[in-house]
C-alpha cells in the first residue's frame, strides 16, 4: 500500500510527542507506520529530510492565520512571533525540530519569514534591512522556543534558583518566580525588546508606528 507523505508526517509528530526527538528516527517511524525503512527512504531521504517535513507541518496553520500586511506593522510582527513561538512550543521538542530547516522543504517556514519581509518592506524597510530582519526575528523565535521548551518545572525551576551564585540575579529571578511568571510572559518580555530595536531603527517617517501593547514610550 503507498505511504501517503502527510500520513507519515502525522504518525512522527505523534512519535515526537509521545517519545521526543531524540527517539524519533525514520526506522522507528517505519516500524509504527508498519512498512520497512526503505519505503520511508523514498520520501525521506534521511532524519533531517523527515525534520523538514515536520517543521512544514507545524508551521503552516501558523501562517495560514496570517492576516495580510496593513495597519500596525509592529502589532502584525508581534502577533506573528508570537504564534510561531506557540506552535513550536506546541509540540514536544518543536523548536529543536524546526532548527536548521531546508526552507524549501519545510516551505511553510520560509513562507512565514516572506511575510515578514513583506511587512517590513511596506513599512519603508529596504529589501536589505527587512531579510536581515527578517532572519534576526524567526531566530530569535526559534532560539527562545528551544530554551523555552528545555524550562524546568515551577518546583525545579526554585530550587535551581538557590544554588545561583550571582546575589542579583539570583533575587530579580526569585522576584519573577514568585510573582508567577510563565513561559509566554517572559517571551512577549524578550519579544518587544526586539521590536523595539526595530522601531527604533525604522526608516525616517515611520517611527511613530504605535507600539506592541502601548510601550511606545519604551521603544523611543
Amino acid at each position: 500500500m503507498p505511504i501517503e507523505v502527510r500520513d507519515a508526517v502525522r504518525v512522527a509528530l505523534e512519535l515526537l510527542d509521545a517519545e521526543g526527538l531524540d527517539k524519533l528516527t525514520v526506522r522507528r517511524l517505519a516500524a509504527e507506520l508498519g512498512v520497512q525503512a526503505p519505503a520511508l527512504y523514498w520520501h525521506f531521504s534521511n532524519k533531517r529530510a523527515l525534520l523538514d517535513r515536520m517543521t512544514d507541518a507545524m508551521v503552516a496553520p501558523v501562517v495560514a492565520g496570517l492576516p495580510p500586511a496593513g495597519g500596525s506593522w509592529l502589532s502584525w510582527l508581534e502577533n506573528a512571533a508570537t504564534a510561531l513561538h506557540a506552535a513550536l512550543l506546541d509540540h514536544r521538542d518543536g523548536a529543536r525540530v524546526a532548527i536548521g530547516a531546508d526552507l524549501t522543504v519545510a516551505f511553510a517556514l520560509g513562507e512565514f519569514a516572506e511575510r515578514v519581509v513583506e511587512v517590513l518592506h511596506g513599512a519603508g524597510f529596504p529589501l536589505t534591512d527587512a531579510t536581515r530582519a527578517a532572519g534576526v526575528l524567526v531566530h530569535f523565535v526559534l532560539g527562545r522556543a528551544v530554551e523555552d521548551q528545555g524550562r524546568p518545572s515551577p518546583a525545579a525551576e526554585a530550587a535551581a534558583i538557590e544554588t545561583i551564585p550571582f546575589p542579583l540575579m539570583a533575587r530579580g529571578l526569585r522576584e519573577r518566580h514568585a510573582a508567577g511568571a510563565t513561559v509566554s510572559d517572559d517571551f512577549g518580555y524578550a519579544l518587544a525588546i526586539l521590536l523595539a530595536g526595530l522601531r527604533a531603527t525604522s526608516p525616517a517617517g515611520h517611527r511613530n508606528d504605535a507600539a506592541p501593547d502601548g510601550q511606545a514610550g519604551t521603544c523611543r
